[in-house]
């Protein structure tokens, strides 16, 4: 049954390193068959009301894609050419809806001027069950040009 449910498409920007201006760069990945929930909000501020989003992504890591699922820990550990097979997601990261191709050489400002985007605050991997279900977790906001 949770599996009819895992119909959306997702794409993580990973950030793997800075470059010597100190702007993130970033990997990509197309996530699919994924379900992506999401709850809209607003936080009070000085200036008034902003808009205040948070997410749960479950991402089956078996059905989600070509690349297979390695933990943070495991993927700072491999070699290169390793992880070109693998894909990961931690803290910190951005995730936006659907499949969206921006260039990053500019950092993330691009993308956070042309499409929602979220923040990864937090992932879970679920190792009980045959199903191999990582729930992610973060909170955005909508960012306009």
């Amino acid at each position: 049954m949770f599996k009819r449910m895992m119909k959306s498409t997702v794409t993580v920007y990973h950030k793997s390193g800075e470059d010597v201006n100190g702007r993130g760069i970033y990997e990509k990945y197309i996530l699919k068959n994924v379900r992506f929930e999401r709850k809209e909000s607003v936080r009070p501020t000085d200036t008034g009301l902003l808009p205040y989003n948070s997410f749960k992504l479950y991402v089956n890591t078996k059905t989600c894609g070509e690349l297979i699922y390695a933990q943070k820990n495991d993927y700072a550990a491999m070699t290169e050419s390793a992880r070109k097979k693998c894909w990961t997601v931690k803290e910190g990261d951005m995730i936006t809806m659907g499949e969206t191709d921006f260039s990053l050489d500019g950092g993330a400002d691009e993308i956070k001027k042309k499409c929602e985007i979220f923040t990864v605050y937090s992932v879970t991997a679920d190792r009980l069950t045959a199903a191999e279900i990582i729930e992610i977790s973060g909170r955005g906001r909508m960012l306009y040009q």
